[in-house]
């Protein structure tokens, strides 16, 4: 049995990143001889952390209020315990974070000591990064600030959207975490400490790029970052962008690059020249706006 510095091992998060987390920390606990539970704080319909364990018969519990959590954590003080955070908006208070006993690492989706705080990947988009990354990390007071363990890098291409980003960085990290997982176990990872800006930003949750508005005479380009930053699919993590046509208030239901031979002409829509080759379509939201104010709207 390889020498491991911990008795216990717990999993809080939840998605997919978490899913991989969960099945690697399962699949090593009889090679290292600890115990390990998963954590579900965040509630969500399709959690494959969830499933994994109840699956496998992994001990888990759900604590969604953030008290009983921590009386949770508190009662592990006396074991040595290795948390892993991973996609968790759980804030580690003061009283765990410095306990000798407990050492806790978290997967944060972009570059730090670039970009801490919520959302990274929709501020890569709209600040026109041209890559991005995931770090895996060990949590300190300061959010985002301990020691970097792993990191990997991805490009941030011209036409990608908030949620297929999030995809991309979901996979990378799930391979960093395995690359360094047994290095962690033993206490041998390579750490790497961040050099923080006193003045650096840190970016909160309700925040929103742009403040989720634009003016239809913007740049497209720059219109069109804001589109993609704010788009999680179906997941709504952000509003529906906002702008003025008219001097009425929208929402863009839908966008899309298009050929400048496309053009159906639809009521609902506005066309926007993005370069020689493309267009912008931005398909407007009319949800209870009344007859006289589609009128104008689509004048």
């Amino acid at each position: 049995m390889s020498e491991c510095q911990f008795d216990h091992v717990v999993v809080i998060g939840y998605g997919v990143v978490t899913g991989e987390v969960l099945k690697t920390v399962y699949s090593l606990a009889s090679k290292y001889g600890y115990t390990y539970e998963y954590i579900e704080h965040e509630v969500h319909p399709f959690n494959a952390a969830k499933k994994l364990a109840e699956a496998k018969g992994i001990p888990y519990n759900i604590l969604q209020d953030k008290k009983d959590l921590t009386r949770y954590f508190e009662e592990l003080l006396m074991k040595k315990t290795l948390i892993i955070s991973a996609s968790n908006n759980y804030l580690f208070p003061e009283k765990i974070v410095s306990s000798e006993n407990i050492v806790i690492i978290n997967f944060h989706n972009a570059l730090l000591p670039e970009l801490p705080g919520r959302n990274a990947p929709s501020w890569s988009i709209y600040e026109g990064k041209d890559y991005t990354g995931i770090t895996w990390h060990y949590v300190t007071e300061g959010v985002d600030e301990g020691d970097i363990i792993v990191q990997k890098k991805c490009d941030v291409t011209a036409d990608i959207k908030a949620y297929e980003l999030v995809a991309v960085q979901m996979r990378l990290a799930g391979e960093a975490f395995d690359e360094c997982y047994e290095s962690v176990l033993m206490n041998q990872a390579i750490r790497k400490k961040q050099v923080i800006e006193k003045d650096r930003r840190i970016y909160k949750s309700y925040e929103i790029p742009g403040n989720g508005c634009f003016n239809l005479d913007d740049s497209p380009k720059e219109i069109y970052k804001l589109l993609r930053a704010l788009d999680y699919g179906k997941n709504n993590i952000f509003p529906l962008a906002r702008t003025k046509k008219n001097g009425i208030d929208i929402q863009i239901r839908r966008y899309k690059k298009i050929s400048v031979c496309d053009h159906d002409a639809r009521q609902d829509s506005i066309y926007i020249p993005f370069d020689n080759e493309n267009q912008l379509m931005l398909r407007l939201s009319l949800i209870h706006i009344s007859e006289p104010t589609r009128l104008a709207l689509i004048s």
